[in-house]
């Protein structure tokens, strides 16, 4: 599902996309019923390396998503992402991207990539995901649960689960999905005390998601389906992989847990969920929390991320006098006055109105005191060049804004600047860059996109993207 979600937005985009794997008859079947005019090629797994040698080369982007072993195939003049879980698919890329909770914090050998995509913000979800995330939902009168633990259920737990709401006072409506139509999970539907429907196969699962008022589900991949469209979640730990999963989802206060193997108490922890469901306030506040948690801009943001690294065209090194970074401070109010009230300065600024002096020396009293912004002053052979100033806008996030000296602008210094004020932010890995750019001014995107930033935010009503770039734990 992964992989057809992000080819569906590729193929969206304008690129020709074909899907190559060990895949058999029902699973091309069920990919041609989400993308139909998809070209898929079934390869046995023992010969997929060499399918994926022959294809270096001849496309622009070969994505890997598969946690066997497959050949380095970078430096053949295709651009290689990979999609690593953890420890787990980890190999040397161009692009990695690992779309776990907490995953700038455990990124898996940042040595082997020159472009890491990181955590929730890469989340991959599906067009039809996508639509849920955009409808109303108003809480029911007799709340809704969604049961759904996809895959095998080994355990058995969706049964358990449907007994346990037994335990829920008051009624409740069940829907119960359950692919395999084990005859345990039947039985439990037909004596228990809700009013229970049990569903097999569901075509799209997002729109009977979105009509519930809770799922209770395994902490596998679609928590982040319902985390997008706002769905509130209790979920419970169904194999040993999932612990961390688990435990990340729950810590972070993202949903409900309901436990981990072996399920002892699991009885009582989904009784408690009666009182849960009967408060609407902390129901539309945790799901006001998901989507603002995860934005739905994952796929997007790993497709614009190919789409600027194929089109790069490298740059001859140009030579740059040596730079200097320093801390600003009060004596530097003129110049810093002077440089932001340029007229190209602030056509390109989100404020284009001039500066008054007296509200600059303001700004700039409260801007050397606030711990939360650095303000740098770059100087070169002598003399001063640009500033650039650092705001803190979450616990990871920086963004940057570059003021070039108006007479050393077409120097070729500006990669220099950047370089050294990245350098002098002295912040805890991992820590993201964000670069706001109007997209009228060509020559900071080209600095920005050179300097390693990727798409993180389409162009807003204003004019203006935005970019990242992560700086992870080299022990990650």
């Amino acid at each position: 599902m992964r992989t057809l979600a992000i080819a569906a937005v590729a193929r969206e985009r304008g690129w020709s996309v074909s899907l190559i794997g060990d895949i058999d008859e029902a699973g091309s079947a069920a990919a041609h019923r989400i993308e139909a005019e998809l070209a898929i090629r079934s390869v046995r797994a023992r010969e997929l390396p060499e399918a994926m040698l022959a294809a270096t080369g001849e496309v622009d982007v070969l994505h890997l998503d598969a946690y066997t072993d497959v050949p380095d195939v970078r430096g053949a003049g295709t651009l290689v992402s990979n999609m690593q879980d953890g420890p787990y698919g980890v190999r040397a890329a161009d692009l990695s991207i690992d779309a776990n909770l907490g995953a700038e914090e455990t990124f898996a050998r940042p040595d082997l990539t020159r472009h890491p995509l990181a955590g929730l913000d890469v989340a991959v979800v599906r067009e039809q995901v996508l639509r849920q995330r955009a409808a109303s939902h108003r809480l029911s009168a007799v709340p809704r649960v969604l049961v759904v633990m996809g895959g095998s259920d080994p355990r058995g737990l969706t049964a358990h689960v449907v007994r346990a709401l037994d335990g829920v006072p008051g009624p409740l409506r069940v829907t119960v999905v359950d692919p395999r139509d084990r005859v345990e999970v039947r039985d439990a539907a037909a004596v228990s005390v809700h009013d229970v429907q049990v569903r097999g196969f569901v075509e799209d699962l997002p729109a009977l998601a979105r009509e519930h008022d809770l799922a209770v589900t395994a902490a596998g991949t679609s928590v982040w389906d319902f985390a997008c469209m706002g769905v509130p979640m209790a979920v419970l730990c169904a194999v040993d992989n999932q612990r961390p999963g688990y435990t990340n989802v729950v810590k972070r206060g993202l949903a409900w847990g309901l436990g981990v193997p072996p399920h002892d108490d699991l009885d009582a922890r989904v009784a408690e969920l009666g009182a849960l469901l009967r408060d609407g306030d902390m129901l539309a506040a945790q799901s006001a929390e998901l989507r603002d948690t995860v934005d739905g801009l994952g796929t997007w943001r790993i497709v614009a991320s190919w789409e600027q690294l194929v089109d790069a065209v490298p740059d001859p090194p140009r030579p740059s006098p040596p730079v200097n970074v320093r801390s600003a401070a009060r004596d530097d109010a003129r110049v810093l006055y002077d440089w932001r009230n340029d007229e190209s300065t602030r056509a390109h600024s989100r404020s284009s109105e001039p500066l008054e002096w007296s509200s600059h020396v303001s700004w700039l009293d409260r801007t050397l005191s606030d711990p939360d912004r650095r303000l740098l002053v770059v100087e070169s052979e002598g003399r001063l060049v640009a500033s650039t100033r650092w705001d803190r806008r979450s616990a990871t996030d920086w963004e940057a804004s570059i003021t070039m000296a108006p007479e050393q602008r077409g120097r070729g210094l500006a990669g220099a600047v950047l370089a050294a004020s990245e350098e002098a932010l002295n912040v805890e890995a991992p820590s993201r860059l964000l670069a706001t750019v109007h997209t009228a001014n060509t020559a900071s995107s080209k600095l920005f996109q050179r300097a390693g930033y990727l798409p993180h935010l389409p162009t807003d009503a204003g004019g203006f993207a935005t970019f990242a770039k992560w700086r992870l734990s080299p022990a990650g």
